[in-house]
């Protein structure tokens, strides 16, 4: 199982086995610190946070058998995935805090700290990174708007790559088989010298037919790495190549779905991307006290895409970031107190050549937050963001600007060496981007800067062979941007009245015994509409109750299972904001993966779906067409072979 420290999410029912699977074991013996990025935007030893940050390592990834990040974040407390194709991709979203038809930019996804998101409706593409490359992925719960700003509303997903080790070489061979003709192949190699300098290398090939017809997916990822570490820093350059051709089945009927399941409607449909990613950057210690650090990141994406009738469609995408930072870490009597202050640059720029939308936006952000021990067991947190953004619609040749500050107040009391409590008020914010800006009714010019507010407060637990963490929110929505089929005459992206999102995650990680661990959550979500036309509604497509459990079996050193349970409830379907449609009905699927280690080979088994649910990862309802959804794989099989050094 997964380490998990000092701020890991909530628990679950398996809390209550704690106490008398535990009693035997010291709460007080020391455990080794652990280095993380989320909570500062700086490798940090565990800190006294205010909030909950669950940490998923390279150890729990590989004994899941997941191959790609959207399988790991599938069994997440307080996670809830739509896959509009089933191939686990680039069609994945990733909602959190009651955000389900305008997930995709409420919940900020980042790569070593560059943003993933896109200055459009499309989703972060979670493939862009293979999961072999992977240390670790760090998940913050909750509104994040000071220390990140734009569009972390619901919560931040921060993916930690590998890092090569002084004076060590690493690396990996795999080869994937599956079901619906899947193929991938795998290599990574990372080797640091004594000099400091170091590399990171790694390729992926991966192509299948995927479940349903007309679903293809041709895959390539190269990744490169150079870095070198000094005295008081390092400096690093990267560079990526993303080719990522997709064929798009599109939604069916529910009657289409009861005749075949598999079968497409835009049989010609697709969308193919080719993603050139470079960053440099570094760190600097100014002091033993003050330490600088500096990215520099720029994202160019060429999209052609066709949706069933004209000409393909040709997009292009611009995003460049640049993201200076001071840490400081200032003794005091009580402990250290820890201050990040930054500045954060984005830049966009997003064309469809023939819609036609061509709209470029700055966003220019200015930050502080700091942690401080009042005493050794009660530390607060407190922050500020001021944020503007500049939008240039150069098609309808108008320019938009807007600014806000956001604010956060937390305390983190750590009661004794075993318990603490925490609670935390945080201010998040996101901008209009250029979809919904570009599809807009014609009397709006621009669409109004969404905000929210959130209470939420938590107690945790963690012993040497467990931990658990319950968490209590409430968010406050105002100015929700969304799609809303009924206005105009062909739909159009407005600002919703206020809603209000209230939640329990509960969170548990148990080693029973050294053969036997446990991990489970439980996670409570109300998202209700509390003004205008709507009130009193759910908002759709959250499901109200969702759980997930995991055991891993370890039968000897070299022989392990891994079998996990993901459920979810029922939920109103996407567009069906006045609650009529019914609900979709609850599912629950089984995963196994079994691991056997032979000196340096490795070989996995995995079956997908273990009882065969059918079932949808996104179903919608509109006024024009009625009921639809995109149907996900029935039970999948997996076998792999793994050569590391």
């Amino acid at each position: 199982m997964s380490t998990v420290y000092f701020s890991r999410a909530p628990l679950s029912a398996a809390i209550l086995l704690l106490s008398a699977s535990l009693t035997a074991h010291a709460v007080d013996e020391p455990k080794i610190e652990k280095i993380y990025v989320s909570g500062t935007r700086s490798e940090s030893p565990q800190l006294p946070l205010a909030t909950t940050i669950t940490v998923i390592d390279r150890e729990q990834i590989r004994l899941s058998g997941a191959t790609q990040i959207g399988e790991v974040l599938r069994t997440q407390a307080g996670i809830q995935l739509q896959d509009l194709d089933g191939s686990g991709g680039r069609s994945v979203t990733v909602a959190m805090r009651g955000f389900a038809s305008n997930a995709s930019n409420n919940t900020l996804v980042m790569v070593d700290g560059r943003k993933l998101n896109n200055p459009s409706l499309a989703s972060p593409s979670l493939n862009t990174i293979a999961l072999k490359d992977v240390e670790r992925i760090e998940i913050v719960q909750g509104s994040a708007g000071v220390l990140y700003g734009d569009q972390a509303v619901g919560g931040v997903i921060n993916i930690i790559t590998r890092r090569a080790v002084r004076g060590e070489i690493h690396g990996s061979l795999q080869v994937l088989a599956g079901s619906d003709n899947l193929e991938s192949y795998t290599a990574t190699v990372n080797q640091g010298f004594n000099n400091g300098l170091s590399y990171n290398v790694s390729a992926q090939k991966r192509q299948a037919d995927n479940y349903r017809d007309n679903n293809q997916a041709d895959y390539e990822n190269f990744l490169g790495n150079l870095r070198y570490d000094f005295a008081r820093g390092h400096v690093f350059v990267e560079g990526q190549r993303i080719d990522d051709d997709l064929r798009m089945p599109g939604p069916l009927s529910d009657a289409e779905v009861e005749q075949d399941r598999r079968q497409t409607n835009s049989p010609n449909n697709f969308a193919n991307q080719e993603t050139d990613i470079m960053r440099v950057g570094g760190a600097v210690s100014l002091t033993e006290q003050w330490q600088l650090l500096a990215e520099y990141a720029d994202r160019d994406e060429d999209a052609l895409s066709f949706y069933g009738s004209g000409e393909p469609s040709l997009q292009e995408m611009r995003v460049k970031n640049i993201t200076p930072r001071l840490i400081g870490r200032l003794p005091t009597a009580k402990g250290d107190a820890v201050i990040t202050i930054g500045y954060d640059k984005v830049t966009a720029d997003y064309l469809i050549a023939d819609r036609p939308v061509n709209i470029e936006q700055d966003i220019d952000g200015y930050y502080g937050q700091i942690i401080y021990p009042v005493t050794r067991a009660l530390a607060v947190t407190a922050g500020t963001r001021y944020s503007e953004v500049e939008d240039t619609d150069l098609t309808a040749n108008k320019t938009h600007k807007d600014d806000l500050s956001a604010y956060e107040l937390g305390a983190n009391y750590q009661i004794n060496n075993a318990w603490r409590i925490f609670t935390r008020y945080a201010e998040g914010f996101r901008f209009a981007n250029a979809d919904e800006n570009g599809f807009k009714l014609p009397e709006v010019n621009f669409l109004e800067t969404q905000t929210s507010e959130s209470y939420e407060a938590g107690l945790g637990w963690q012993g040497n062979a467990a931990n658990a963490t319950v968490t209590a929110y409430q968010m406050t929505v105002d100015n929700e941007i969304m799609y809303d089929p009924m206005s105009g005459t062909y739909g159009a992206n407005i600002n919703l009245p206020e809603s209000e999102r209230r939640g329990l995650m509960l969170d548990a990680d148990i080693d029973l015994s050294a053969q036997l661990g446990l991990r489970a959550n439980y996670t409570f979500t109300d998202a209700e509409q509390t003004s205008g036309s709507f009130d009193g509604k759910q908002v759709p497509f959250v499901a109200e109750h969702t759980a997930n459990l995991a055991i891993v079996f370890s039968f000897t050193q070299q022989l392990s299972a891994y079998v996990d349970a993901n459920y979810t409830g029922s939920r109103y379907r996407i567009g069906d904001d006045a609650n009529t449609q019914g609900e979709v009905p609850s599912i629950t699927v089984f995963n196994a993966n079994l691991l056997w280690s032979i000196q340096d080979l490795e070989l996995g088994v995995r079956v997908k779906n273990l009882t065969d649910e059918t079932y949808s990862d996104y179903a919608g309802f509109s006024p024009y067409s009625g009921n639809y959804e995109y149907p996900q794989p029935e039970r999948q099989y997996e076998a792999s072979i793994s050569y590391r050094f």
